[in-house]
C-alpha cells in the first residue's frame, strides 16, 4: 500500500459522546500542526487486525492542533468500531491518512443539512462553517431517541442552537412520518446535504423529487455502497499498466484491486466498497463500468477515473495510469 500522506498521531482524549458513541482527539506525534482540511473531509484510521476504516473529521473547522472523530459501535462490526471502543486509549500511537474530501460543501445561498444518526459527524463541521459565513441554514438531526444525541454542547451553542432541529424517531418524528417544511418549499439557491444510512438517503431523495427539487441540489454521503448490492452479471476483462504495458486478467468474481495487489502493484486501498475514494485512479484508455458512489455523475460520464475496489470495465481492456 502506498504510504504517501500517512501521518503518525497520538490519541489525546477518548470521551463518550451520546449512547454508543465515543469521540477521539488525535494529535501529531511531533506536536506539529496537522494538515488543513475543509468540512466534509474524512481520514483513514489504520486499526490493528482490521485495516483502514474511514471516519469523518468533525472537529471545529480550522483547528489544526488536533483532529476529532466520533465512532459509533456498530452492531455488526467487522472489527473497526469494536476495536476502537474496546482498545483505543489516550496516549496510544496510531497511523492515519491525510484528509480527503469527496463530500465538499458547495456554494449556495442557503443550506439544508440532514443527518441520520452518526451521519451528524461531517454535517456538524459544515454547520459551524456555514454559521461563521453568516449564511442561512437548517440542520435537521434524526436520532432513535434523545440518549443517542451526539455533540449536544456544540449543537446548543449560540452559533447553532436556533438553526438545529432535533427529530426523535421513537416519537414518530422521522422522514417517513413527517416532512420538514423547508423540504416542501424548493428553492433554486438552496443546496441540500445529507449523511446517513441508505434508507435515510433514499427517503430524502424521494421527498425532494415529490416536491420538485432538482436532482443536482442534493449531495450526500452514504454508510455503504448500494451499487454493490445490484445483481449485475460481470464479465472478465484485462487491465493494463500504462507505465509498463503489463496486462492482467480480471475474472468475473475478482476486483481490479485484488488482481493488482496479487501482482504486487502498489495501490492505496481502504474501504473496498466504493465509498471512500482512496483507490481512485486515472484511466488512460477504455470505458469503466462505474459501481461506486464516490464519483459524481459528471465525473463518471467523463470516464477518466475509476475506483479500483469495486468498479469494472465495459471495454475488453482498461489502461490505468499506474
Amino acid at each position: 500500500m502506498k504510504d504517501a500522506g500517512l501521518l503518525p498521531v497520538t490519541i489525546k482524549t477518548v470521551e463518550i459522546n451520546g449512547a454508543g458513541n465515543i469521540s477521539l482527539q488525535l494529535i501529531a506525534q511531533d506536536n506539529s500542526l496537522l494538515p488543513p482540511y475543509f468540512p466534509g473531509a474524512h481520514i483513514d484510521v489504520f486499526i490493528p487486525q482490521a485495516g483502514p476504516r474511514q471516519y469523518s473529521l468533525c472537529g471545529e473547522n480550522g483547528n489544526r492542533e488536533y483532529y476529532e472523530i466520533c465512532v459509533k459501535l456498530a452492531e455488526n462490526s467487522t472489527g473497526g468500531s469494536h476495536f476502537i471502543h474496546h482498545h483505543f486509549r489516550p496516549g496510544e500511537s496510531l497511523t492515519i491518512s491525510a484528509p480527503r474530501n469527496h463530500f465538499p460543501l458547495p456554494d449556495a445561498g442557503k443550506y439544508l443539512l440532514f443527518a441520520g444518526g452518526i451521519g451528524i459527524t461531517p454535517l456538524l463541521a459544515m454547520a459551524e462553517h456555514i454559521a461563521k459565513q453568516q449564511i442561512e441554514f437548517e440542520l435537521h438531526y434524526f436520532v432513535s431517541d434523545s440518549e443517542h444525541i451526539a455533540f449536544a454542547p456544540r449543537l446548543t451553542a449560540p452559533a447553532l442552537a436556533k438553526h438545529v432541529f432535533l427529530h426523535n424517531s421513537s416519537a414518530n418524528d422521522s422522514l417517513r412520518h413527517a416532512t420538514p417544511l423547508s423540504l416542501c418549499q424548493p428553492d433554486e439557491n438552496t443546496r441540500v446535504l445529507a449523511c446517513g444510512p441508505d434508507g435515510f438517503i433514499q427517503r430524502l431523495a424521494e421527498i425532494m423529487q415529490t416536491h420538485h427539487w432538482q436532482e443536482n441540489q442534493l449531495s450526500f454521503e452514504r454508510f455503504s455502497n448500494v451499487n454493490q448490492d445490484k445483481d449485475e452479471e460481470s464479465q472478465a476483462f484485462h487491465i493494463q499498466l500504462n507505465s509498463t504495458g503489463q496486462r492482467y486478467l480480471v475474472g468475473p468474481k475478482q476486483s481490479i484491486a485484488e488482481v493488482l495487489l496479487s501482482a504486487r502493484v502498489d495501490i492505496m486501498l481502504s474501504c473496498e466498497q466504493g465509498i471512500c475514494g482512496s483507490c481512485i485512479t486515472d484511466v488512460i484508455d477504455g470505458i469503466p463500468d462505474h459501481r461506486d458512489c464516490v464519483l459524481t455523475e459528471e465525473e463518471k460520464a467523463e470516464n477518466t477515473q475509476i475506483t479500483l475496489c469495486c468498479s469494472r470495465s465495459k471495454s475488453p481492456v482498461l489502461v490505468l495510469d499506474l
